[in-house]
């Protein structure tokens, strides 16, 4: 009477291997920027408010990064007490991603500044949009995770006409209780995405195989 029982749970646990070996293969970890060229300065710093604002100290640091595995610099940036306004960071180009986005990896670094970071996304249809990255009311290193797959629809829109969605930045917003007798720090080392290929699209929608 054992044998038929033992067969089943086998035959249950070879399934489930093999969804976890499938989810393993289907997905890839992609490095997106590891700010190791000097290409970052005061050009790839804005801000809307008035003209003469003064905007945070930018550099690139090989003895602040991120305890993270490969790591050899990090974009740091200083935020003088008289620079604490809200300001966008951009790369030097649009990152451009042409796979299927689950999420995106960003470690920052907080000196507990209480304000908050967003990601600036280029949707497939144009639209520019923000995704919440971290609340920066922490102190240290912390690994964020932004999930792209739940925020919009990643779809090709024409069967082989590969679409694409493009990182343009970072928006830091400070909280108006922030104090305003002291610098803040910020720091944003190797910043990666679990990605995998895009399927066919499917007349009916609500049949579709994306996350």
């Amino acid at each position: 009477m054992i044998a038929p029982y033992l067969f089943s749970f086998l035959l249950l646990f070879l399934i489930s291997y093999q969804s976890v070996v499938a989810e393993v293969t289907i997905w890839k970890e992609i490095l997106l920027e590891n700010f190791e060229l000097p290409n970052y300065d005061t050009k790839n710093l804005r801000t809307k408010l008035e003209r003469g604002t003064v905007l945070p100290d930018i550099s690139l640091s090989t003895n602040f990064t991120a305890p993270i595995p490969g790591s050899k610099q990090a974009l740091v940036l200083r935020i003088p007490k008289s620079a604490n306004l809200p300001f966008s960071l951009y790369f030097p180009k649009p990152i451009e991603i042409n796979a299927f986005i689950k999420e995106i990896k960003i470690p920052v670094y907080s000196s507990q500044s209480i304000g908050n970071l967003t990601l600036i996304i280029e949707t497939q249809d144009n639209e520019v949009k923000q995704i919440a990255v971290t609340s920066l009311n922490y102190r240290g290193w912390k690994e964020c995770s932004v999930s792209i797959s739940k925020n919009f629809d990643q779809n090709d829109r024409i069967f082989l006409q590969g679409s694409s969605i493009r990182i343009l930045g970072f928006f830091y917003l400070p909280n108006e209780n922030n104090s305003n007798t002291q610098e803040v720090l910020l720091a944003i080392d190797d910043i990666t995405a679990i990605v995998r290929d895009k399927y066919r699209p499917l007349r009916n929608k609500e049949i579709l195989l994306e996350d």
